[in-house]
């Protein structure tokens, strides 16, 4: 587990709210992957100003020749039979091609369990730590907590994210910390993955929690009451957890992928969100 440290949110306007996306389950390489969708999510992202993003893990499908669940017919047509020589270059390389665009609104990059599998399977524990150069991206491994501290300054015209140097403004400041998780588990029921959810929101400190892997978009709220620092006021803490999302569909046609195998239903495509206003402290979900 990683503590990553701050990144701080230049920006002009107490006016201002930031959705922060978190792209996982991405699984490019896959004939069933919405590639449209994708870019297109990654292309409102782009065009947003307020707008940055963690990235979720599972970033491409990484099922190889020598894997038990490897089907010819479900490999994208981008993916040629030389390339499965190379396929964990192959895939990464593409997928630094489609973030390239909105690498400079990543908070990060969290390593997901395809990678991870293939990394140690095929002697490439690199590639994860490869991407992320590329993008010039924070390595978030496998779960992170950072902070995000918003700072409110006359001095810009637009937000920018600053991950290097401390920023000198003082106007105003709002600090959120986040965890970050590819997610774990086989729950197919929305009682269940909303539970795996809720364990993580009670196992970490954070305001933001973020999980991908079950392929789906979940949120929940959560409130404790404590008091103020000199304990003679009561105070009520939200935090807010997300399940990400996917880009994987279940059913595709002329596909049969593993998950129509296995028979789980469809579920949305694309990426879930938060909302967060550092003005008010309000964090909302977008699922």
């Amino acid at each position: 587990m990683e503590a990553s440290g701050k990144r701080f949110i230049v920006y002009p306007s107490r006016k201002d709210v930031f959705p922060i996306y978190n792209f996982s389950d991405t699984h490019f390489g896959s004939r069933a992957c919405a590639v449209d969708k994708l870019k297109d999510d990654i292309r409102k992202v782009h065009d947003d100003p307020n707008a940055f993003w963690v990235g979720g893990g599972d970033y491409a499908e990484h099922i190889s020749f020598s894997d038990r669940r490897f089907d010819p017919e479900c490999v994208a047509v981008e993916i040629s039979i030389s390339d499965m020589g190379k396929l964990g270059k192959i895939l990464n390389q593409h997928v630094r091609d489609l973030f390239k665009p909105i690498a400079h609104k990543c908070l990060g990059l969290c390593l997901g369990n395809h990678e991870a599998k293939y990394e140690l399977e095929k002697e490439q524990k690199d590639r994860h730590g490869w991407l992320c150069q590329e993008l010039g991206v924070a390595n978030l491994g496998y779960s992170a907590l950072f902070d995000v501290v918003f700072v409110r300054s006359a001095s810009v015209k637009c937000p920018k994210l600053i991950t290097k140097k401390f920023p000198k403004d003082k106007d105003s400041r709002a600090e959120f910390r986040f965890f970050i998780h590819h997610g774990a588990g086989s729950a197919v029921t929305p009682g269940g993955k909303l539970n795996r959810l809720i364990q993580f929101m009670h196992a970490f400190q954070a305001d933001v929690y973020m999980i991908g892997h079950v392929h789906d978009q979940k949120a929940q709220r959560l409130t404790s009451i404590g008091a103020d620092s000199h304990c003679d006021k009561l105070v009520s803490r939200d935090k807010i957890g997300i399940i990400s999302g996917s880009y994987l569909k279940t059913y595709a046609q002329g596909v049969t992928a593993y998950g129509e195998v296995k028979a789980y239903a469809p579920v949305p495509l694309g990426a879930a969100y938060v909302k967060i206003n550092p003005g008010t402290r309000e964090i909302t979900a977008e699922t």
